[in-house]
């Protein structure tokens, strides 16, 4: 018999592999960090991240601060796979049942020492068999890209009790799977 958390893995591994469907490199992969990494072309990513919640995230919607790192595993539409590490902070006005008002700021850094920092603002978030999968809209702001269009699929994986969106402490950490792309704008 598979276990929740087996389950739970290979939901939010189907629901990431869903969500990449749409986009394809234009060739083969050739293992190198971007040539130019500062050109504007479109990137694909997934990686995994942890989340901290300060306070702990409960009923009420009282603000949180958010603080994530995590890593992405990237492909250009040349071909080109590289990886970039990742740290956030911003605050969200949700509760453990469904976040909301998320307002943060991603810098990424790549390992041919460029980087990008993406400003996010709030984006719809739905909760579904423990699930909670978020979609965040945002910009480059400076950076590899800059100016460049942003989204990201957020989905954390429940790593607490249920009643611990009741405690006193609420749920003060998760980990999630994630899946952002970045597009050169119009």
């Amino acid at each position: 018999m598979i276990g929740k958390r087996g389950i739970g893995i290979a939901l939010s591994s189907l629901t990431l592999a869903a969500a990449s469907v749409g986009w394809a490199p234009t060739s083969q992969a050739h293992g190198h960090p971007h040539p130019h990494p500062h050109a504007h072309t479109p990137q694909d990513c997934t990686g995994q991240e942890s989340i901290t919640y300060g306070p702990g995230l409960g009923l009420s919607s009282e603000p949180a601060k958010v603080t994530v790192d995590g890593a992405y595993r990237c492909t250009d539409a040349a071909g080109h796979n590289f990886t970039a590490t990742y740290h956030t902070e911003g605050t969200t006005g949700g509760t453990c049942l469904l976040l909301a008002s998320n307002r943060s700021e991603e810098t990424l850094r790549y390992a041919d020492g460029s980087k990008t920092v993406i400003a996010y603002h709030s984006g719809p978030s739905a909760r579904v068999l423990g699930f909670n999968t978020a979609r965040l809209v945002g910009v480059v702001v400076s950076g590899r890209g800059k100016g460049s269009a942003a989204e990201k699929i957020i989905q954390t994986v429940p790593g607490s009790l249920p009643t611990d969106c009741v405690l006193a402490d609420g749920i003060r950490h998760t980990t999630a799977f994630t899946h952002l792309t970045i597009h050169p704008s119009s």
